[in-house]
């Protein structure tokens, strides 16, 4: 599972939102907890989670672990979208209530809270096949320097 390799193929933000939706869905760390992107515009995202690689609760419910996983993904790839060309955003804090049980297959949107110069606030929420509103997940994203985050100097 090559990450940087991933970041090293991200589209240029000009770049149409379906090169992001694919960007997205090739995307490692997606592809290992089988979210599907299915919407990546500027500033808001949605993804699925169906086949989750996790064994479910004896509820049928996704382990609220997996849903937080799933959260930040969601959460770093919206912020990648958002930030300045060349940084990659990495979660400062995650914070997450859990409302009722995740049965999926699992719904998470995504929408960018306005924000500063150097964080980003992602939040998502995630809802059961049924429509119920199952999760809240926050996120703020440290947004540094392009050549810092990417492994350079500056």
């Amino acid at each position: 599972m090559d990450t940087k390799r991933g970041i090293a193929t991200m589209p240029a933000h000009e770049d149409p939102h379906d090169a992001w939706v694919t960007w997205a869905n090739a995307y490692p760390t997606l592809r290992a907890v089988n979210l599907t992107c299915a919407e990546l515009q500027d500033r808001t995202a949605t993804f699925l989670l169906d086949d989750v690689p996790f064994p479910a609760n004896p509820n049928g419910a996704v382990n609220g672990g997996i849903v937080a996983l799933a959260a930040d993904q969601v959460m770093g790839i919206l912020a990648v979208r958002t930030a300045p060309t060349g940084s990659v955003p990495v979660t400062a804090v995650l914070s997450i209530s859990f409302h009722a049980p995740a049965l999926p297959p699992l719904t998470l949107t995504a929408e960018v809270v306005p924000g500063g110069r150097f964080v980003s606030t992602v939040e998502v929420v995630v809802r059961a096949a049924d429509g119920t509103r199952c999760s809240t997940a926050t996120g703020t994203m440290a947004v540094g320097s392009p050549k810092r985050r990417l492994g350079g100097e500056g």
